[in-house]
């Protein structure tokens, strides 16, 4: 075969194959392919002016305009599509070419397309295996995604991408079950046999999914990661106040440090509680609130942890201890009996959506009775000066907050957020005046 041959029969398979995926779009972004009905109106592709017109009208080349009517009239012979000429002096000129849709499959074979249908129907069934993880913005995320894919919409989905949406279901499944933090290379050799893989083809899209759906903004990549146990340097868990602990035998006091103090997670690990001998328990949000409150109020009669945002894996593991003494070996036998008195836990934090989005995390998993401090709408107004504005989208995810009944001993606070348009972060706070009354 010679050169211009081979150029001719290049040149028309190409061109076929692209005029169909152009008509295939057309048709998967046709209320009917969404709907499921009937065609009312052929997918088609203007020669005049549309993405070929520039092609069809080369000057340069004469010989494309006779390729491509060859190339129609085949696809026409075959019942694929439908042309409309127009009649010149010059002999004939396309129109438009028209997809016939109950040849859709054949039209799919020959641009060697996947349907889009199947496309959907194979990340559904993957997606669909989170529908019941043990984190609820995950289900919710997945039966969204679901939903909307059985209605024939993408749901903001990379559909070409199944095989990335498999890794980062196979990332989600193995996060719950972390009892510690793990760092990226080891996660990915763990799940993937390659330390990089998670880095170069999940980390972009389970971050994505984390600031977006977790219902919490984090200031970065890693501590969005960091918040779902994903963390390469360990971070210490810092701590003040009344507490005596045992790590093994040895008794420990933490009142011998005036400033606090940063343990590691393994220490967390092996400490038992002995004793919070303080009149309550204070969890603070940000870390330069924490050495704040530390100093200004050193020597003050109480327990106070630095929660780290969202509080990582060794966070949890002390919160879990603390809450394990504060209502006994169990939440129910601690709460009838009073195993501790009934010492009171306080949780200092932004006011913000993160800010209330973390408070319920720690009441949820860790401190049933817990009770906000400089949370409330007088704080809000006394600090109003040094709120920051926010976007819609913000705007918009309070007021979805404002009509879920989980937030609604928050509603007051998150009305005024909206009618002064601020978000306050705790930084820009002093320490609460009247504290605990």
């Amino acid at each position: 075969m010679d050169r211009d041959a081979w150029s001719e029969t290049e040149y028309k398979k190409e061109f076929g194959r692209r005029l169909l995926a152009q008509l295939i779009r057309k048709y998967e972004s046709s209320k009917a392919f969404a709907s499921g009905d009937p065609v009312k109106q052929k997918p088609q592709v203007s020669f005049a002016n549309g993405p070929f017109q520039v092609e069809y009208e080369d000057e340069m080349d004469f010989r494309k305009k006779e390729w491509i009517h060859e190339v129609v009239e085949s696809l026409a012979s075959r019942g694929i599509v439908a042309v409309k000429w127009e009649k010149f002096r010059e002999g004939r000129q396309l129109a438009k070419v028209y997809l016939e849709p109950d040849r859709v499959e054949a039209a799919y074979e020959l641009a060697g397309a996947t349907p889009r249908q199947k496309k959907m129907e194979r990340l559904r069934d993957i997606l669909k295996t989170l529908d019941h993880h043990p984190w609820e913005w995950v289900a919710q995320w997945s039966r969204e995604a679901v939903s909307a894919l059985n209605q024939r919409k993408s749901a903001s989905l990379d559909l070409d991408d199944p095989e990335g949406y498999e890794r980062l279901a196979d990332v989600l499944r193995e996060l719950p079950k972390l009892e510690d933090d793990i760092p990226k290379r080891v996660l990915s050799h763990r799940l993937f046999q390659n330390s990089k893989t998670f880095e170069r083809l999940v980390e972009r899209r389970l971050v994505h999914l984390i600031q977006t759906r977790s219902g919490i903004e984090y200031d970065s990549d890693a501590d969005a990661l960091e918040s779902v146990g994903i963390a390469d340097q360990p971070r210490s868990v810092w701590i003040a106040g009344a507490l005596r602990c045992s790590i093994g035998n040895h008794p420990v006091s933490l009142a011998m440090f005036p400033g606090g103090i940063g343990l590691s997670r393994d220490t967390v690990r092996a400490m038992t509680i002995d004793e919070v001998g303080g009149l309550r328990i204070v969890l603070i949000e940000n870390l330069t609130s924490w050495h704040q409150w530390v100093k200004e109020r050193q020597g003050a009669d109480e327990v106070v942890v630095y929660t780290g945002g969202f509080p990582n894996r060794a966070v949890q593991q002390l919160l879990r201890k603390l809450g394990g003494y504060v209502y006994g070996d169990s939440r129910e036998e601690g709460r009838r009996f009073g195993a501790v008195g009934g010492l009171p836990v306080y949780h200092w934090g932004d006011m913000d959506a993160g800010g209330i989005q973390i408070f319920e995390f720690l009441r949820i998993h860790f401190f049933p009775d817990l009770e906000p401090l400089g949370m409330d709408e007088q704080s809000f107004l006394r600090n109003a000066g040094a709120g920051m504005e926010y976007s819609r989208s913000y705007a918009k995810k309070l007021k979805d907050m404002l009509a879920n009944e989980r937030f609604a001993r928050w509603h007051g606070l998150i009305r005024l957020m909206l009618v002064h348009g601020k978000r306050i972060e705790q930084e820009s706070m002093a320490i609460p005046a009247d504290l605990f009354g």
